[in-house]
């Protein structure tokens, strides 16, 4: 199922997979998130204007492009100098695509070369950051508590390098690989839009709605699914 950092799910694995999938989409919609469709190529540029991840860390599709680690980077790339929200307190996002990391080393399903996530990602306010904060929270709750899935809430906040202001994960319960992070919910402040140039609804959250196959897991254990 695994084959150095690639993952190739059986049928039945896929299609547990796309029932994941499809119930947050239907939930998010159903919340008022607006579905984006954005791409895994994105440049240089933005790598080096979000900060996160160093240029020499990302898998290269030439020399000004690179393969995202997370839709985000590709929101921030779409909206870079316009004005987000319209006289709207918030502007509600997600976006589904393939993701790509350079580890150093790839192990099981916890660290692959390749894999699919949907990501919530919110523009709002100072005003009201706090209760988009706890919405995508609810969100990826929601949706491991449809599949009973045990969890918890870790606050990383000051454990985790970077600029973020408030940081959460969500850890599920597995048997292979004891907690395991499945979500990550960060609020940025203003940092984000300034280094892109965005104007109007300049406070960001972004937050892993679901990310495959980390999810999987302790549904494959609770099936006795091998992988």
């Amino acid at each position: 199922m695994v084959r150095d950092g690639v993952f190739f799910p059986t049928r039945k694995v896929a299609d547990l997979e796309a029932r994941i999938f499809r119930t947050l989409t239907k939930n998010l919609k159903h919340s008022g998130f607006r579905q984006l469709s954005v791409p895994s190529t994105i440049t240089r540029d933005t790598i080096d204007r979000q900060g996160v991840v160093p240029w020499e860390n990302i898998i290269h599709v030439g020399h000004h492009h690179g393969l995202a680690g997370s839709a985000e980077q590709g929101i921030l790339e779409m909206f870079q100098g316009q004005r987000v929200g319209q006289g709207k307190p918030e502007l509600r996002l997600f976006a589904d695509n393939q993701c790509f990391r350079n580890e150093e080393a790839y192990v099981g399903l916890m660290y692959l070369r390749e894999f699919r996530k949907l990501e919530q990602f919110v523009f709002c306010g100072r005003g009201n950051w706090e209760e988009n904060f706890q919405l995508v929270l609810w969100m990826a709750e929601g949706l491991l508590n449809q599949f009973k899935v045990e969890h918890r809430v870790v606050d990383v906040t000051k454990r985790d390098r970077g600029y973020h202001i408030l940081k959460k994960d969500i850890e599920v319960l597995t048997t292979t690989y004891g907690w395991l992070e499945t979500h990550s919910c960060t609020y940025f402040g203003e940092e984000q839009t300034r280094r892109f140039g965005i104007t109007g609804l300049t406070h960001t959250i972004s937050n892993t709605g679901v990310a495959s196959p980390r999810i999987l897991v302790p549904l494959l254990e609770r099936a006795g699914i091998p992988f």
